[in-house]
């Protein structure tokens, strides 16, 4: 059991799971693989499940970026309305008396839109409705419970995080190179090109060796929260003998493949001394294979198999008229001797497709380090 007696742990928890916009499919498509059905929303996953299903999603997802439980509803027509509504609902199973409390607002369409207003009488609220005498058992965390209030029009949604720290941290990323990918976005682009243990792997681009290190990480069937502590960890209602059971058996999981190649190269030395690094902190180096080599010279491994790329775009390399040029020197590296693979590119927009001179389709649109980007799909060998 976890730090006191459990309250509602086995109830019904209205779960939201945040991603990326424009990457929602990919996140319903990895929930949907670990048992749990969702529905898809601006921004992310909802669905509903026990707190075993809260603790799966933060050990296996890949994709999500962070969760969160709502607490309740509550009219919002006033501040003083809304702190009765907040005060009313029952904070119990997620923050202790005395805990501290943080929390973040959001407003729409509402007469309540001062964020520092809202989120001082809520955390005022929330604090109020946990007095009471203190009960003997351990001090309330020294971390405060990360609280939302979401306003619209003259309703507000009470939320608290599950999470802390955002899930693509996965702890192994301290060399970076330019523009490095969130692990999380990475790990959407090879769902969305369904890619799979047992097909080679090759990034000629591999910059920090975001994809290459999520791929073997996946081969080898490592759970990316297997090492992590979350914020629902602090809950009162928090179970370790369930969380501990599901650590157990993601350490019993057996490698899904040890033979595909996946193959990470790049032109510049820093990158390769980078992603040689974080694969070792990753747990992966031996399931690489890292080679400083720019893509015209690269050799195609044993294949066919997915090529996936996040190219310099932007001012990367000088602006909007050498994109053009980076783009024409791609294709003509990857036409011909890579005939038959499939590839999943990143670019900064739908007018560069024709500058690769590959027949690409657009699979998603979303947002890369505050850049717009789409991701294009495609088998090299059909000439546009």
């Amino acid at each position: 059991m976890g730090r006191g007696r459990e309250r509602n742990g086995g109830g019904v928890l209205n779960t939201f799971v945040a991603i990326t916009p424009g990457l929602e499919e990919a996140l319903r498509d990895e929930l949907h693989d670990l048992g749990i059905e969702g529905r898809v929303v601006p921004g992310g996953v909802t669905f509903h499940g026990d707190h075993a299903a809260v603790y799966a999603v933060h050990l296996h997802s890949r994709v999500a970026a962070r969760v969160s439980v709502t607490v309740g509803e509550v009219p919002a027509r006033s501040l003083e309305q809304l702190a009765g509504g907040v005060r009313g609902l029952d904070w119990r199973p997620f923050v202790w008396p005395g805990q501290p409390v943080r929390v973040s607002a959001t407003a729409r369409q509402s007469r309540l839109h001062h964020r520092g207003t809202l989120e001082k009488k809520v955390a005022h609220a929330v604090t109020d409705a946990l007095k009471g005498p203190r009960l003997p058992g351990p001090r309330p965390p020294r971390e405060p419970a990360l609280v939302g209030v979401h306003v619209h029009r003259d309703r507000a949604t009470l939320t608290v995080d599950a999470s802390g720290d955002l899930l693509h941290r996965r702890g192994w990323r301290k060399a970076t190179a330019k523009a490095p990918l969130r692990e999380n976005l990475a790990a959407a682009v090879l769902r969305l090109a369904r890619w799979a243990p047992g097909e080679p792997l090759v990034d000629p681009m591999c910059g920090a060796g975001t994809f290459p290190i999520e791929a073997a990480s996946v081969a080898m069937g490592h759970a990316p929260g297997y090492r992590r502590t979350f914020a629902f960890s602090r809950w009162p209602t928090f179970d370790e003998r369930v969380w501990e059971r599901l650590r157990k058996a993601a350490r019993g999981a057996s490698a899904l493949d040890t033979r595909a190649p996946i193959l990470a190269a790049d032109r510049d030395a820093g990158a390769v001394r980078a992603t040689r690094a974080n694969a070792d902190r990753a747990g992966v180096g031996g399931r690489l294979q890292v080679l400083g080599v720019e893509l015209a010279a690269l050799r195609p491994p044993s294949g066919p198999g997915l090529i996936v790329m996040n190219p310099p775009y932007g001012e990367r390399i000088g602006g909007r008229s050498s994109v053009g040029r980076v783009y024409r020197a791609i294709g003509e590296a990857l036409r011909g001797r890579w005939d038959g693979w499939r590839v999943a590119i990143l670019l900064p927009g739908p007018r560069h497709l024709g500058a690769l001179g590959i027949r690409l389709e657009t699979a998603a649109s979303f947002s890369n380090g505050g850049i717009p980007v789409i991701l294009a799909l495609g088998e090299l060998g059909a000439a546009s």
